[in-house]
């Protein structure tokens, strides 16, 4: 997509005058990311000789406002990054202990319940090691399909949920990454300062940042005039706005007004918030998406150049933080479309995404099968990348860790399940624990997948895209080699087979995936079958 000459300029001026050295092709990978797109893109380029600032495609189409470095864009869970710095200075001024219980500050003195959520730290939030789920339990029935999800969801509803999900909540056991606890850990913060999130953030971490253009996105506020609209499948699509949630997604900023955050990140000892960034992005546990997480930021494994990341999205954006302090080298990116851009990010910086964690599991493949619970509820256990993957009837897949032998934890959910033998060491049941209660099922084999077939790859890549499921969930299909491969938002790659001309299966999952075409023949989106459930998608550009 071309800009105007005008546009250029401008952005050369930009890039000469403050003397940054940008990779030289920044602009020409800008314009073919938003190829296609209806909303732009807006880059902050930050390293030790200053900022530059470039942009593309357009704010929506039939706007005529240009995209400037001031343009505001949803940023998603890179809010949670803010949250763990509200932390880390908390504990500086004196206001909290990173120990310290999240109930202390949530529930009255002498609550009964203080006792039983005292293993849920304020540090066990900030690093996604609570054990508490991606969502709360009282949130409402499918959440991801709202158009505007955390918009009603309040301060008591959160109490109230970490009353009822904290206490079974499997703290200490692994990463699990959860909105929920982010949540939890704004609206504590909040109450140890005596004021809103809101206040508490702005006092302490966006104006000691010089961050005057970053606001919350609070249900009933106005949103400002400089808000890019966000785009979903082709279509304009609403901001989130937020309550109680706030913590986990709601700030709105700026490429300027990142260029000052990744300035302060890469200068961590500097004055600005007295060294909080080097102290959040030290290391501390493994990571769901590969590497470890900090507080609040995720690092990779790169012994000479690690990178230190945040990405996020809502229902219409799309956002990436990295900077390498080694390289002395950032990178933040705002999309006003529900468009991936890590692997933009990671590829400007020079590095590679990371590698989703898959605990490995000794002797796998010996747990595969499918346990029916009920003659209605089963669930399948399966090998991916040395470890185990379950799926219960009509739910997504997900992670185990292994607590014990034979035992493990069910990655984001507060639930365990153990594994029995005979007497010959074979696996013969599965117990799922869960609510307390204890649901034993006998093994048996798995169904037999669909006979695969083989496809040129002129046609394997015509399915390479993108294909957004849910705000914040997209389906990515790359071609690699002559094989079809997959990546769910925050998981591993998975292969794909076919059974037909658009038609593939899955063999870790029970899943499969049939592509649609236009009259014209070409594949315009797809149609997940998974659990009972066929979740459509929409074709964006690879």
């Amino acid at each position: 997509m071309k800009r105007s000459i005008l546009g250029v300029l401008l952005c050369l001026c930009t890039v000469a005058l403050l003397s940054a050295k940008p990779p030289q092709d920044i602009q020409a990978r800008l314009d073919a990311f938003v190829d296609g797109s209806p909303g732009g893109v807006s880059v902050a380029w930050v390293d030790k000789d200053g900022s530059a600032f470039f942009h593309a495609g357009s704010v929506s189409q039939g706007d005529p406002r240009p995209i400037t470095p001031d343009t505001q864009y949803e940023l998603g869970s890179v809010t949670k990054v803010f949250t763990a710095l509200l932390l880390v200075e908390s504990e500086r001024l004196g206001r909290v202990s990173r120990n310290d219980a999240a109930a202390r500050y949530l529930l009255p003195p002498g609550d009964a319940d203080q006792a039983v959520l005292s293993k849920i730290t304020l540090l066990s939030l900030a690093t996604h090691t609570s054990g508490l789920p991606r969502l709360p339990s009282n949130i409402g029935p499918n959440p991801d399909a709202n158009p505007d999800p955390y918009a009603g969801y309040d301060r008591p509803m959160l109490v109230a949920a970490l009353r009822t999900d904290g206490p079974g909540a499997p703290a200490g056991r692994g990463m699990a990454y959860s909105n929920f606890g982010a949540a939890v850990l704004g609206e504590a913060l909040a109450s140890a300062w005596g004021t809103s999130y809101a206040d508490a953030l702005r006092e302490h971490v966006l104006a000691p940042l010089g961050m005057s253009s970053t606001v919350l996105g609070l249900a009933g506020g106005a949103a400002s005039a400089a808000l890019a609209p966000g785009h979903l499948r082709g279509a304009a699509h609403g901001a989130w706005t937020f309550q109680a949630f706030a913590a986990a997604g709601a700030l709105r900023s700026s490429a300027r007004d990142m260029a000052l955050f990744l300035g302060a990140c890469l200068d961590g000892d500097g004055k600005a918030l007295n060294g909080a960034n080097t102290a959040a992005a030290q290391p501390m546990y493994a990571a769901d998406a590969g590497g470890h997480i900090g507080l609040g930021w995720l690092i990779t494994d790169d012994p000479e150049r690690p990178v230190v990341w945040h990405n996020g999205a809502t229902a219409g954006s799309h956002a990436f933080v990295g900077y390498c302090k080694a390289a002395g080298q950032g990178v933040v990116i705002l999309v006003n479309d529900q468009r991936p851009c890590e692997a933009l990010g990671f590829g400007l910086l020079g590095a590679t995404l990371p590698k989703p964690r898959v605990d490995s599991v000794a002797d796998a493949p010996s747990y595969v099968g499918r346990y029916p619970l009920t003659p209605e509820f089963s669930i399948d256990i399966r090998v991916l990348d040395g470890g185990l993957l379950g799926q219960a009837t009509g739910q997504p897949p997900f992670g185990m860790h292994p607590i014990a032998t034979d035992r493990f934890s069910i990655v984001g959910v507060p639930a365990e399940i153990s594994f029995e033998r005979d007497a010959s060491g074979m696996i013969t049941a599965l117990v799922l624990h869960q609510n307390g209660a204890h649901m034993r099922g006998v093994r048996g084999p798995l169904p037999q997948p669909p006979r695969e077939v083989s496809l040129p790859v002129e046609i394997l890549r015509q399915y390479v895209g993108h294909y957004p499921l849910a705000p914040g969930f997209i389906l990515t299909v790359t071609e690699r080699q002559g094989q079809l491969i997959t990546q769910a938002t925050g998981q591993p790659e998975v292969p794909v087979f076919a059974s037909a001309k658009d038609e593939f299966f899955l063999k870790v999952v029970e899943a499969r995936i049939s592509f649609q075409r236009d009259a014209s023949g070409k594949v315009t989106g797809l149609v997940l079958h998974q659990g009972g459930r066929d979740v459509p998608a929409a074709r964006s550009a690879p």
